[in-house]
């Protein structure tokens, strides 16, 4: 089987910094609440406080239906390492794991592996292209 090329027209150079709206990615919230940190690879990351977990998103053993439960104090706060694209993020409709628990109106996480992070707090996601 030959394989057939196709030849496209393709601009030599970008003529405008600004893209077209119709060709604009639209989110539905502010820029700065998105759940997400890039650092440099090898920088260490962040840290609010002492109270502060960092877990690498290849450490977590899903369920069945590839979702994972988060619960923490009060006063902890969850930094997530990862390399993944988040592809979902926003509060829970109503839904139970296929554990059995009850994640409705918690804060949910999808990656582009297909795993979901449900917790009761906010969790900080760190692109980190050294991340496991």
């Amino acid at each position: 089987m030959a394989k057939e090329k196709t030849n496209l027209d393709l601009p030599q150079a970008p003529v405008s910094a600004e893209a077209p709206i119709e060709h604009s990615l639209s989110l539905d919230v502010e820029p700065d609440q998105l759940p997400l940190v890039i650092i440099a690879p090898g920088a260490p990351p962040p840290a609010d406080d002492l109270d502060s977990v960092i877990l690498q998103l290849g450490d977590l053993l899903p369920d069945s239906s590839g979702e994972v439960v988060l619960f923490m104090g009060e006063d902890v706060s969850v930094n997530l390492l990862t390399r993944e694209t988040i592809t979902g993020f926003g509060i829970a409709d109503p839904h139970v794991t296929a554990t059995g628990l009850d994640v409705t109106g918690l804060h949910f996480y999808s990656f582009e592996s297909g795993l979901t992070i449900y917790s009761a707090s906010d969790i900080l996601i760190i692109n980190d292209p050294n991340a496991g």
